[in-house]
């Protein structure tokens, strides 16, 4: 029986998930990284992407924005931009956002807002993407 263990997903503006799971796979740099219980301490980047999540037997999807997590003994925490369960996302609302970004970032813009665009593009399609195929 795998052994559980705690994470907590932190957003800017709230605590999106804090509780007991069995197995973590994140986006990284060096590609998809999976976590479990008495995982060694490290550090990494989180990718604009998909965590999954187990608890309960069951697998649980989450789109993520930018980040980093840190593994500790106590536990996995994960401070990312951005979090919303697969079942959670509006798919025309998550269209719309996508189409003003692309209309956005073809005008003539700073680098910072260019950058920010870039990130909401990327942001839309991950959340349009985990929508239509979860």
């Amino acid at each position: 029986m795998p052994k559980n263990f705690n994470i907590t997903i932190l957003t800017p503006e709230k605590v999106f998930f804090t509780g007991e799971v069995t197995h973590v796979i994140v986006a990284t740099p060096d590609g998809e990284m999976g976590i479990l219980a008495e995982h060694m301490h490290s550090i990494g980047i989180v990718l604009e992407g998909v965590l999954k999540v187990e608890r309960e037997g069951a697998w649980h999807w989450a789109a993520v924005g930018q980040g980093f997590f840190e593994v500790l003994a106590a536990g996995v925490e994960f401070f990312v931009d951005s979090a919303e369960w697969a079942e959670d996302i509006d798919v025309l609302r998550s269209e719309r956002a996508l189409e003003r970004a692309k209309k956005r970032i073809q005008g003539d813009l700073s680098q910072t807002e260019y950058l920010r665009t870039h990130a909401a593009i990327a942001r839309a399609r991950v959340r349009l993407n985990l929508a239509k195929n979860r």
